[in-house]
């Protein structure tokens, strides 16, 4: 059903917001996670998601997302403004605006996170824990209450807003949180999932 799509959402977690850029706002961070999601993920789902694959649990907490969420199309250039993300409700903005955006597949958000204070006052963040995370940030992971099958989809997925390494990685489905993926393993799989689906259909002995 096309109200269960998936998508992927880029998530980052470190940077900064860059203001008066040629398409308006911009995150600095050029290694997000690559999430994904459906129109149905709840605020909840999501935040619980960006902890489990970063590895801080009890460690950090989300206290918001920033949303580089599109406002204008002018000359083939896409114009940002910067929105905050704090509830389900505001969680649906960013699935209407993709909808009425169709140049940018790709959403993007911002994590703000904040130590998790423990009952004694004290905080629980551990260096080694935070260490560990940035040679592990990349991996893929699915982010749905109701845990949907993963559907590629059809659009074209458009140009983030940072460079990509093009080298080259083993292929893995960007549904399995455990497997070591980048945002261009990710990228790769959508495609190759498609077309094995579009090949399927022509030939149900596939």
């Amino acid at each position: 059903m096309a109200s269960e799509e998936s998508f992927l959402v880029l998530v980052h977690y470190r940077g900064s917001i860059k203001r008066k850029t040629r398409s308006g706002v911009k995150f600095t961070d050029k290694d997000p996670l690559c999430i994904i999601v459906t129109p149905t993920t709840t605020y909840d789902a999501l935040v619980s998601c960006v902890l489990d694959k970063l590895g801080l649990e009890g460690v950090k907490r989300v206290k918001k997302f920033f949303y580089r969420i599109p406002t204008a199309v002018l000359h083939d250039t896409v114009k940002f403004d910067c929105s905050t993300i704090g509830s389900n409700e505001d969680l649906q903005v960013m699935f209407l605006c993709r909808r009425q955006f169709p140049e940018v597949r790709t959403p993007e958000l911002l994590a703000k996170l904040v130590d998790v204070v423990s009952s004694s006052g004290g905080s629980n963040r551990n260096a080694n824990t935070i260490a560990a995370v940035a040679g592990s940030s990349s991996r893929p992971a699915v982010a749905s209450s109701s845990a949907p099958v993963y559907e590629p989809p059809m659009q074209p997925v458009a140009s983030p807003s940072f460079a990509v390494d093009l080298g080259g990685n083993n292929i893995q489905d960007c549904s399995n949180c455990k497997g070591p993926a980048n945002f261009t393993t990710c990228l790769l799989v959508t495609r190759h999932m498609h077309l094995y689906n579009h090949a399927s259909a022509a030939d149900p002995q596939l």
